[in-house]
């Protein structure tokens, strides 16, 4: 069990690490996505799924879709947005080892950077928006990490925060392990995005994203 788990370390570059240390010792972060095993199932949710795609659409480009639509209303309000793609492995306890399956997901990291005070509000909303059981909330200085429940179906529960520890740079798979309580890797990090760095027809893009879903 152990190699098995040592071959599911995560790595990152040397500068993906010192950014990500950097930003979560001079800002709050936040890890979250809008990806779901099923995304048309909304039993639980708080808030009806914006609309991702025709009923007919694969899981994998609605899941796309929902994290293109994230990340849009992300950088409207400012805040950064570093794309994380990562992997953990389905039924990982399960005896046969046929049955252990990688499942690749992509996440953001969210930097605060224009310091608002409303950056953990806006966390739990969007992660009720998008379904999600839990939202990772990282406050500046990267001590008392904790979960924070968007739905009602599952740990932590809806409102409920859980306590996971301290966010150390360089140990970010080990760390994602303990929140997800499996084997979690992160496979790659691109770089950061702002609103303010995207071209002049990508801004109109996200504007009219964001837009359109705050309307509804």
């Amino acid at each position: 069990m152990t190699n098995f788990h040592d071959s599911w370390k995560g790595f990152l570059n040397e500068s993906s690490l010192s950014r990500i240390h950097q930003h979560t010792q001079e800002h709050d972060t936040a890890i979250l996505t809008a990806h779901r095993a099923a995304p048309d199932d909304s039993e639980g949710c708080i808030t009806d799924l914006p609309a991702a795609g025709q009923e007919e659409t694969s899981s994998r480009k609605m899941n796309q879709e929902r994290n293109r639509e994230l990340k849009a209303l992300l950088l409207r309000k400012g805040y950064g947005v570093t794309r994380v793609d990562g992997s953990y492995v389905e039924n990982f306890t399960d005896t046969d080892p046929l049955k252990r399956v990688e499942v690749s997901e992509s996440s953001f990291f969210v930097v605060n950077l224009p310091d608002s005070p409303d950056f953990a509000a806006d966390m739990k909303d969007l992660g009720e928006l998008y379904c999600q059981d839990s939202i990772l909330i990282i406050p500046q200085g990267g001590e008392g990490a904790y979960l924070y429940g968007t739905n009602d179906t599952s740990f932590p529960g809806l409102g409920n925060t859980e306590t996971v520890g301290d966010f150390i740079a360089g140990q970010e798979a080990e760390f994602m392990s303990r929140v997800r309580g499996r084997p979690f890797t992160f496979k790659e990090v691109k770089e950061m995005e702002t609103f303010d760095s995207l071209s002049r027809n990508a801004k109109w893009v996200v504007a009219k994203i964001a837009e359109r879903l705050t309307r509804k």
